[in-house]
């Protein structure tokens, strides 16, 4: 074969397997890895901004999917829980994401409610078997007044709908029945005053679950912003909480914030064993047959 035409036929090659390769480099991506990859074919950015400051500023062909529009409303039992898995699929088909999409979500980043409202997506994603899924680290202001990437305004056009083929995994999901039965630890990631029953949720009886380990999911995060701490701190906080080895059940109020101590423990430790329970107290501590635990116990519950 002459020397050019092999040399071209390389060229193909690597090119082709460049392409095939593109993954994620891991379930937390920084901004310049996304700007770099702004243009890959399989590269989809799952904003969760509501849609009036989505179309303020947004990273280009970016699909709006507001984070109020991923769970349940006040009315569901338990409310604010996760919607039909279903109705999610059909949704994700709609706009035009397949589950060998690769998906960076992305919020504005001002906060660890912020990332946790990232988690909790992740968590969605992840509960459906979508395998190539991340969160971007410092959120939307990191990527514009960090990294200087580009921003739109307005709309997106529609992606062409495909077929979303879900391969759930409900493990990754606890319920109150299951928990009641269960031995796995548990990590409350509330407030100090939740936790030890100072204050609770309209109706709910103060503390919290029988033997819960307590990790505030704000301290996960670099002065409670849209950055999460370096690695090494994040394990420290682990041990200090009691649960550096092992799988543990995370849980709340209603499921949000305890998102983020479960991204850290699945994807960032890799215990895969990791829960969520997304009724979190605002259903526990609703039912008088559940058993609860308040160390304080100063909290009217009303």
């Amino acid at each position: 074969m002459h020397k050019y035409t092999c040399a071209i036929l390389i060229l193909l090659l690597m090119s082709t397997g460049s392409h095939a390769e593109t993954r994620l480099p891991g379930p937390l991506v920084e901004a310049d890895w996304l700007i770099a990859h702004l243009k890959d074919e399989n590269l989809v950015v799952l904003d969760v901004q509501e849609p009036e400051t989505f179309t303020r500023h947004h990273v280009p062909n970016a699909v709006n999917w507001p984070f109020s529009q991923w769970r349940s409303g006040a009315e569901a039992q338990p409310p604010s829980s996760l919607l039909p898995i279903n109705d999610v699929v059909e949704r994700l088909g709609k706009a035009g994401i397949a589950e060998t999409t690769l998906l960076v979500i992305v919020a504005m980043g001002t906060s660890s409610a912020d990332m946790s409202a990232s988690a909790r997506v992740f968590w969605t994603l992840k509960l459906l078997g979508h395998q190539q899924v991340a969160i971007l680290n410092g959120g939307l202001l990191s990527y514009a007044n960090e990294h200087r990437g580009p921003l739109v305004r307005g709309s997106e056009k529609a992606r062409q709908p495909v077929t979303y083929e879900a391969d759930p995994n409900l493990d990754l999901l606890a319920t109150s029945e299951w928990l009641n039965r269960s031995d796995m630890p548990r990590l409350d990631a509330r407030s100090l005053a939740e936790y030890t029953g100072v204050v609770a949720g309209p109706g709910e009886r103060p503390g919290t679950l029988p033997g819960a380990h307590h990790l505030p999911y704000d301290w996960l995060t670099i002065g409670g912003a849209g950055r999460m701490r370096p690695q090494p701190e994040l394990d420290k906080l682990f041990e200090y909480a009691g649960l550096r080895d092992g799988a543990s059940v995370h849980f709340c109020h209603t499921g949000n914030r305890a998102s983020l101590t479960w991204f850290v423990d699945y994807a960032l430790m890799g215990n895969l064993n990791a829960r969520l329970y997304d009724g979190s107290m605002i259903e526990w501590g609703k039912n008088a047959a559940l058993p609860i635990e308040a160390r304080l116990n100063l909290a009217r519950g009303d």
